[in-house]
């Protein structure tokens, strides 16, 4: 079993996706964001790509979160904060959800086998369950406004190295490895280099500090959630 990192979602080529287990983690916030929501109740998730879209999903049954380059939307019922999300139950409801990077990242891999959806809150159960289904698998970091984000990569790099501590006959990329050892180095202080980072800071800028302490916390959640039919539903496993 082979496990291959990409950089960012503009790196994703059709190998990387065909016959292959795919996560995609886009850790501040849209995956934290997603893994929050469905441990709070919500039914599902719909990941849209444009305001206009999720306008038009709203209903007695939908609640409307979202951000543009980290800016609350109009009459969205949220910003894209897991950290809101956590604090109230949304049993039945379901999830219209857009945001700048993180929902365009999942709707370009949808034709992968399987398709999870992690970050630090859930990265066990999430990479468990990808390594028991027995493809090979592509850890695809979302990146932030096309370039390489330190958050999503230190994620793969945790990821990666749960998988070789788990299976140790497993084969992981260059990029997995170096990975790998920044998280294994930066653990101690995972929550001060997310602050640090560049959506780190401007999610600060923008007064969402508390999410990123939020996302930063290693197996908070024991939530997989996976991509069906356009939708993100809540694993039968979690």
């Amino acid at each position: 079993m082979q496990i291959k990192t990409i950089q960012t979602v503009e790196g994703i080529h059709p190998e990387h996706i065909a016959g292959r287990t795919v996560i995609i983690i886009d850790v501040l916030r849209a995956s934290s964001t997603i893994v929050t929501a469905l441990h709070s109740g919500f039914a599902s998730v719909t990941p849209v790509a444009s305001i206009e879209q999720a306008y038009a999903l709203r209903s007695p049954t939908t609640i409307l979160a979202g951000e543009r380059y980290c800016e609350s939307i109009a009459n969205f019922d949220y910003n894209n904060s897991p950290t809101a999300l956590y604090k109230t139950k949304h049993s039945g409801k379901h999830l219209i959800l857009t945001t700048t990077n993180g929902t365009r990242a999942i709707q370009k891999i949808e034709k992968a086998e399987d398709i999870f959806i992690g970050c630090f809150l859930n990265s066990t159960a999430c990479i468990m369950k990808a390594l028991s289904l027995r493809h090979d698998i592509t850890l695809c970091c979302a990146g932030t406004r096309g370039e390489f984000a330190l958050e999503d990569g230190l994620a793969a790099g945790l990821m990666a190295h749960i998988a070789k501590t788990l299976f140790p006959s497993v084969h992981t990329c260059d990029l997995s490895e170096g990975l790998e050892a920044c998280y294994l180095q930066l653990a101690p202080q995972l929550a001060q280099r997310l602050l640090t980072s560049t959506t780190g800071r401007r999610l600060v800028e923008h007064r969402h500090t508390e999410d990123i302490f939020f996302c930063s916390q290693v197996d908070f959640l024991q939530i997989v959630p996976f991509v069906h039919e356009k939708r993100i539903l809540l694993s039968s496993s979690s």
